[in-house]
Formats: structure tokens, sequence, C-alpha cells
């Protein structure tokens, strides 16, 4: 619904050694020397990199007319180091014992070169970061080397994550839970696919949920994606096969979705849930999309498709409110991206001590469909969205990220916009030594002509730490985070990074023409909170334990503290 951010997922899975340890730098895993072990210690960067980047780490030969990859050697490293004293226990022997170890073929699947292709060192930096996007890996570097007949050695190294992990979650954020039990394999026989079962409940439903999750079908490039819930308030299926575009260099890319889901949803009020609604829909949608380079290190990707939407609504014995009309939605559309290749590795920024691939470019995604009543039977709607993003250094240690969204509907009928959302987000670092760092964060939000099953909401879930869940209601909202970080050098268990931050949050929602019933005002919280980044499972995860506390109380129910256990992607 609308802009509220689905709630936290926390997988605070038990401590097993099959809930992973120790992050390793990637410079002092991934290095030219085969004795590897004795380059993992901490390498002390030098302090005057407070940009945190990880360029200059890991030069590669430059690229000349027919120098060819003449062999490509790979260096699988197991979940926990044992040649490490703090590692070299019974429990993390076992755990490196039972692991099954990435097939070699998968890791191959991935690379964007083979053995006598044209030399690119482009494709290999490209390739590395696939390699540390795939959940089955914490990290990954590819060193090259020149012979003396001017070919050229490539060596992949990779480290594995251990990925079959009982899912036993549970999280805390605005007053209410969630938790989840089951079972989740990132890395089915070593093969890359993802299995998971597990029962969740939260504010809103309990029930069951299955996922098959494929990256590289048969070791191809083509992609599957299988889930389906069975819910107390209902059931969900979801089905999608592609061929994505999965390199900047990819001439085209096609795929079909089909996605059902029958659910309850609620709206709130003070954190409340004061109505509720039965909620269908339907989507089956189908594409292609080609790819062009246009100099400069920009990409263009052109995608043509075709979406059926249909949304019906029905009334429960908890229905206080109106429920929307039925929508029914069936178009073509076009949709483009461009985007800039400028990535560059870094480190604490989004998580503690990892190798992270930040893109300074530009990224700007734009769609545009046309639904006639004629074929849906139903009012004559454009569809429109706009995304862009970009990252900059304006210093040595002073980075900016901007991200504006814009989307929702041209509803003929009613000669109007119809859920029209629209956001922009500012960050801000100061970095004042490679551990600690200044952060701050401006979101404004507006949106307009709502139906009766969009909220735009502001609370504890998106923000605002100190109150409840979507506490105020408003159709424009605002908030402002102004936080301290501390990226601490210590391995909690040799399970965990370990990192803290103090906070202040800002932030209101509210109507243009009417009370939103929370007397409009401002609501401040302050609080204190620990981040734990598993090392050796959900790498790329952080587990925020925080601890909030409202300024400004509106109402008594209001607890004086709120406790947060969330699982985020961020920092």
């Amino acid at each position: 619904m609308g802009f509220k951010q689905s709630h936290f997922v926390a997988r605070l899975i038990t401590l097993l050694p099959v809930c992973m340890a120790a992050n390793v730098h990637a410079e002092q895993l991934f290095t030219d020397d085969s004795n590897y072990c004795q380059n993992q210690r901490t390498l002390k960067s030098q302090d005057n990199n407070l940009r945190r980047q990880l360029d200059a780490d890991n030069p590669l030969p430059d690229a000349a007319n027919n120098r060819k990859i003449a062999s490509i050697e790979l260096e699988q490293l197991n979940v926990f180091n044992t040649e490490l004293e703090e590692e070299n226990n019974f429990l993390f022997r076992f755990a490196n014992r039972a692991h099954m170890t990435t097939e070699p073929e998968v890791i191959h699947s991935v690379l964007l070169f083979e053995e006598g292709d044209i030399y690119s060192p482009r494709k290999l930096l490209e390739s590395e970061r696939l390699l540390r996007k795939q959940g089955y890996l914490y990290d990954a570097r590819i060193n090259a080397k020149l012979d003396c007949d001017g070919n050229v050695h490539v060596k992949v190294i990779t480290r594995d994550l251990w990925t079959l992990l009982p899912e036993i979650s549970f999280s805390r954020s605005g007053g209410k839970n969630e938790s989840s039990i089951g079972f989740r394999e990132s890395n089915f026989l070593g093969w890359g696919k993802r299995v998971s079962f597990t029962r969740t409940r939260d504010a809103d439903r309990t029930g069951y949920l299955f996922v098959y999750d494929d990256p590289h079908i048969f070791s191809s490039r083509y992609q599957g994606r299988l889930e389906y819930s069975d819910n107390d308030d209902g059931k969900r299926h979801y089905i999608d096969v592609s061929y994505p575009f999965f390199s900047i260099d990819t001439p085209y890319s096609y795929g079909a979705t089909s996605y059902s889901d029958q659910r309850r949803e609620s709206l709130y009020y003070r954190g409340d849930v004061v109505s509720e609604f039965e909620q269908k829909t339907l989507l089956n949608r189908a594409y292609f999309g080609h790819s062009s380079q246009l100099g400069n290190n920009w990409t263009q990707r052109i995608k043509l498709g075709i979406e059926n939407r249909e949304e019906t609504f029905k009334e429960t014995p908890f229905t206080r409110f109106p429920i929307a009309e039925d929508r029914t939605l069936s178009y073509p559309y076009v949709s483009g991206q461009w985007f800039e290749d400028h990535y560059v590795k870094v480190r604490n920024f989004d998580s503690i001590y990892r190798t992270e691939d930040l893109n300074l470019g530009w990224n700007i995604h734009a769609l545009l469909g046309y639904s006639s009543k004629d074929f849906s039977d139903d009012a004559s709607r454009t569809i429109y969205s706009l995304s862009l993003s970009k990252a900059h250094y304006s210093g040595d240690n002073q980075l900016w990220r901007f991200k504006a969204d814009l989307d929702g509907y041209w509803n003929e009928e009613i000669d109007d916009v119809e859920n029209l959302f629209a956001s922009t987000q500012l960050q801000y670092y100061l970095n004042t030594t490679l551990r600690q760092s200044w952060y701050a964060k401006v979101r404004l939000e507006y949106a307009e002509n709502l139906t009766a099953d969009k909220q735009l909401t502001i609370g504890g879930e998106n923000g605002l730490r100190g109150y409840p869940l979507d506490y105020q209601v408003g159709d424009r909202s605002f908030l402002v985070t102004l936080e301290k970080r501390y990226y601490w050098e210590y391995d909690l268990l040799q399970l965990f990074k370990v990192g803290g931050a103090a906070f202040y949050d800002i932030g209101r929602a509210w109507y243009n023409d009417k009370d939103n019933g929370a007397n409009g005002n401002v609501l401040q919280n302050v609080g204190i909170g620990l981040r734990l980044a598993p090392s050796r499972a959900n790498a790329g995860t952080v587990i925020h334990l925080d601890i909030a506390a409202p300024i400004n109380k509106q109402d008594d129910d209001i607890d004086s503290v709120q406790w947060l256990v969330t699982v985020k992607n961020t920092f």
C-alpha cells in the first residue's frame, strides 16, 4: 500500500555454526598469494582514505589489441578459516566439513568471460560485482596477471557462506511483533538455488510461505522464481521466468510474470487498525527489451510489454470505512532505463567492513502505458512512473546520495490524477575517520487522490522509531534523521561485525486541507542502537537493535520507550 514500507522481517537466526562468522576484509582475503590464510588479518588502511574506497588495492592489466585470457583459475574458500586461532575450534571445523561448497560450474555461469576471450578489464570488474550479488557468496575478488607472451591469466577467488539455516526470526517495531519459523537453503546442493519453507506471523496475517528461486536455470542465463503462500486471509502465488539484462553489454531481455494474491488489508489511525477490507490482485505481464551503448559509459535499455492487472475489494466484518472500487487495467507499455557505469568499491556505508559496490553515476527509470476502457471495461487511464538516483563525492570525506520517485495514473473519467505518489530523498555522509561518520537523511513524500485502499503514513516502521507503526496519516509527510555512526572493528563470537548509532528523528504526516486527527504536531524521538552485520550467513543484511524514546508524546498510550528489533539491507 502506498508509501507503507513492508514490515521488517527480522532474521534473528539461532547462533549455531550455521549462523556464520567472522567478517574478513576483501583485501585481506583475496590476494595473489596462494597461502591466503596468513593475509586474513586486519589490514590497516591509511587514515586519510576517508572516501573509504578500495579501488586501488586490486590493479588489473590494461587492455591491448588481441590480448586474450589464457586461463581461468578458481579458488573457493570455505566458510571458516580454521588456520586462524580464533576460528580453529570443533564447531567451525564441523561447519566447514558439513558445508557443501558451491559447484565450480555455478561460479563460471556468473562470469562474463571464458578462456580464449579477448581480455577486458571492465568485464572482470563487472563479473566481480555480479559474484558479490549472489546470496551464497560473502565476497569475491578477480585478479589478473600477464605472462611473458602478453596473455592474461585470471584468478577468481570467492568465499562461501553457510546457506542451510533454521529460519527462527522475531522482530518488534512500533509496538508490533513479527515472527517466522522454518528453514532456508540458499545454495541447494551447491548449485546456487534457493529453497525455503516458512511459517510467518505479523500484525496482519499468519500463514506459510514456500519459495524456489533459480538465478541460473541449468547453469544458463535464464532465471526463474516460484512463490506460494497460504495465509489465514487468503493465498498468493508468484511465477516468473526471464532472460534478464545480466550484464551491461547484454543486447536483449525478455520474460513473463504471473501473480495472484488474496489478502486482508488494514487502514491505520494513530497506530491502531481502524478498518479492514479484503483485496484480491491478479497480474500477468510479458515483455521484450533491447539494450544499446550510448558512449561515455552510458547504457540505454528499452522494453516493450503488455500487462493486465485486476484489483477487487470486498468488505469484511471489520470494515468501518468505505472500500475502494474495483480496478482493471489492461495496457501495453514502454519503459526505459538510462544509467552510467561509474562503480567504485567502498566499505562502511551500508554495511560494516564488507565490500560494497557504489555507482556514482545516474540511474534513470521511466515507464508509460495506456489502458483503454475498450479493453479493460473500466475507466481509461494513463500509467506513468519515473525514478532517478545519483551518488556524488563532494570532497575527500563527503558523499551525497539522491533519489526521487513518481508514479500514478491519469484517470480520464475524473479528468485528474489518481493514486499519485511522489517522493524525494537526500542522504549525506560525513566520514570523520575510517570507523566513524555523521549521517543525515531528508525525505519528502506527497500523495494526491488516493483511492480508499491506499494510505500515506509515517511511524515506527518507516523512520520515526519512537512511535507506533503508521502513527500519523496524511497526503504529505517529511522525515529528517541525524545519526552518529560507529563501525567498530570487532567480531562478536566470530559471527558478526559490530557497529552502533546514536540517532535523532523528526517528522510529520498531515493533510493540506483537513485535520489528520493527530493534532498535526511534528514528532520527535531520540535513541541509540546496535548494528550486527552477519559475515558467514545473510551477508548484505544488518540486524538493528534500537531503543528509541519519543520527545513529544501525543497520547498517553504511547510507550515511553520503543524497543525495535529489525533486519534491514543497510546500516
